[in-house]
């Protein structure tokens, strides 16, 4: 019996299936929750407030701000939704420890690779049947006011969806690495905390006046030189800046530009998850 359950839990069907079995269970919880449709309509009205402002702006100004004028407010639609579900992967996973159930599901084919995964797609899934809702939104918008929907709207929505998968697998990283449900969640806000903090503070920083000649008396040089680089680095790790310098390579028509960030951020995803099972592995179902 030891053997036989050995050698399941090495077959890649009973792994497929435990899953999908896991992301349809997960899934179909989410579904069943208001605060995904409280999140989806939050991040609708957001994106209409700030496509409102935009082109209010634009008439008052009598000048043609942004070549794409939807591009921002599918930035912030999908920014708000995928945040809300890493946030849910992350209670998710936990909570599944702190129950007990997760050292159960392991008695069955599931392990680590098929736990992550299956927690990964179901939140993904749920993120697609978001950006549908973004899809007949944005088709709405661009009817009423006269707006050219182009491909490249797709095309953002799609390089949206690797965003997301980043984001969640955040979520999930988060949740492995705190273990328990409220270590989760405090971990996942503390880093989001601090990388918000580091990129507002190089904005203010690089916001006040130079000196004349910057010396080595510039009390803020070397505050100012070290959070440039800090950004620099935040722009590259974060999936959000990387989802932001794609928008702006297929504004510009830069192909190579726009599949760098899009490698960067399938890069994230792989590393994310990666590092969700073996620390999953290292802890344990009980760690």
């Amino acid at each position: 019996m030891a053997i036989d359950h050995v050698k399941s839990k090495n077959n890649w069907r009973y792994h497929w299936h435990a899953i999908m079995t896991l992301a349809e269970r997960s899934s179909q919880s989410t579904f069943w929750g208001l605060g995904i449709f409280i999140t989806i309509t939050l991040a609708l009205l957001t994106s209409a407030l700030v496509l409102h402002n935009s082109l209010r702006f634009t008439e008052r100004n009598i000048i043609y701000i942004a070549s794409q004028p939807l591009f921002l407010p599918i930035f912030v639609n999908t920014d708000l939704v995928s945040l809300y579900l890493a946030i849910i992967a992350a209670v998710t996973a936990s909570r599944e420890r702190d129950r007990g159930t997760l050292e159960v599901l392991f008695y069955g084919p599931v392990d680590e690779m098929a736990f992550i995964l299956g927690l990964f797609l179901a939140q993904l899934k749920v993120f697609l049947v978001a950006i549908l809702v973004a899809v007949v939104w944005l088709n709405l918008v661009t009817w009423l006011m006269h707006l050219a929907f182009s491909i490249e709207m797709y095309i953002i929505l799609i390089t949206s969806i690797v965003m997301a998968g980043a984001v969640i697998a955040f979520g999930l990283l988060t949740a492995v690495w705190g273990g328990r449900t409220r270590t989760a969640l405090v971990y996942f806000l503390l880093v989001l905390m601090l990388l918000a903090g580091l990129q507002i503070a190089d904005q203010v920083i690089s916001s006040l006046v130079l000196v004349t000649n910057p010396t080595m008396n510039d009390p803020i040089l070397v505050i100012r030189n070290t959070l440039v680089v800090v950004s620099g680095v935040i722009q590259w790790v974060s999936p959000y800046s990387q989802l932001n310098q794609a928008m702006d390579a297929v504004m510009l028509h830069h192909l190579s530009g726009y599949l760098l960030h899009l490698g960067v951020i399938l890069f994230q995803v792989l590393v994310l998850l990666l590092g969700s099972i073996l620390i999953l592995k290292r802890k344990g179902v009980r760690g």
